[in-house]
């Protein structure tokens, strides 16, 4: 049960993260196209 609760963790930071950087990729390329 503990091992779940790690895995879940770590996904949920990977998934924050890579939902952060797509959107600050997508904040810069929308200032550059203005």
């Amino acid at each position: 049960m503990n091992d779940l609760l790690g895995i879940m963790v770590v996904t949920l930071i990977i998934w924050v993260g890579l939902f952060g950087y797509v959107y600050l990729v997508d904040r810069k390329v929308r200032r550059l196209e203005d």
